[in-house]
């Protein structure tokens, strides 16, 4: 009976061995889990702040470009008026297709401080705006008053030439930070103004914009409320004693410079991360 008693003890200690290896086990794998879930949250925490750091990083580069763009005097507004905006050789037709990107690198020195970017790359991309249709637009004249009103709307209040949105840039300005890059994107519309005042033809000082009849190769300059004028062809004009039913095509003259240019927030906007 003692015999027996002790048996069933030392099968009872075994069991509670067992017991207690198991629980142990399964606190082990416990904590194992929990180590990894706060690695994890941490790792996520910590990329998070990072990708905000480069976020606000992209944010405050790209305002100080959006102010450089609407400053006519500063390098970068340059560049971008008189090549990027201007040349072809950033993609073929440019009020047809949308160009290639150009794309600037920085990287600081070495003494740039640990809390900035470790590169900023700002990317441009060109396409046609809303109103490129408008700097050449073709309607025929049946009589002086349907032409009247329509060199109003085509050459907008006061004659001054009308505001036309001809193309659209977007700037893309990306930071890197400690492995972690961000993209932010603004686009913008550009308005242009080209001077449609002929007054002065006569005096070989030709506007940037010029009208042409049944679409002849000569150039008319409005230098009256209804009489153009085309220099050193004769003196010919056209006016509304003949002007009747003729074709007339508004051009506005885009192989020289706007004579006002403004940039202004379009309605596309993109941010995103982007892996190294």
């Amino acid at each position: 009976m003692h015999r027996r008693a002790r048996s069933i003890l030392r099968g009872e200690q075994g069991l509670s061995m067992i017991l207690v290896l198991c629980i142990g086990a399964l606190f082990v794998a416990l904590s194992a889990a929990l180590v990894y879930a706060a690695s994890v949250l941490t790792a996520n925490a910590n990329r998070q702040l990072l990708e905000q750091e480069a976020y606000q990083l992209a944010t405050s580069f790209s305002d100080v470009l959006e102010g450089e763009l609407n400053n006519k005097d500063s390098s970068f507004a340059k560049f971008v008026n008189e090549q990027f905006m201007f040349s072809q050789s950033y993609g073929k037709d440019i009020y047809d297709l949308e160009s290639q990107p150009k794309e600037f690198a920085w990287k600081p020195k070495g003494s740039q401080p640990d809390g900035g970017a470790e590169a900023i790359t700002v990317t441009l991309r060109r396409r046609p705006g809303d109103g490129a249709d408008k700097l050449n637009q073709t309607a025929n004249s049946t009589n002086a008053t349907d032409l009247r009103n329509l060199l109003d709307t085509l050459e907008g209040e006061n004659r001054k030439g009308m505001a036309i949105v001809d193309l659209q840039l977007d700037i893309t300005v990306t930071v890197t930070k400690n492995g972690e890059s961000f993209a932010f994107t603004r686009t913008y519309d550009r308005t242009v103004k080209y001077d449609s005042d002929g007054s002065q033809a006569k005096s070989k000082i030709l506007p940037k914009v010029y009208y042409t009849i049944n679409d002849g190769p000569t150039k008319y300059y409005r230098i009256d409320a209804l009489t153009f004028y085309a220099p050193g062809v004769d003196d010919k004009a056209i006016d509304d004693s003949n002007i009747k039913s003729n074709r007339l095509t508004f051009h506005c003259d885009t192989s020289q410079q706007p004579d006002s240019i403004t940039y202004t927030r379009g309605a596309k906007q993109s941010t995103g991360t982007t892996q190294e």
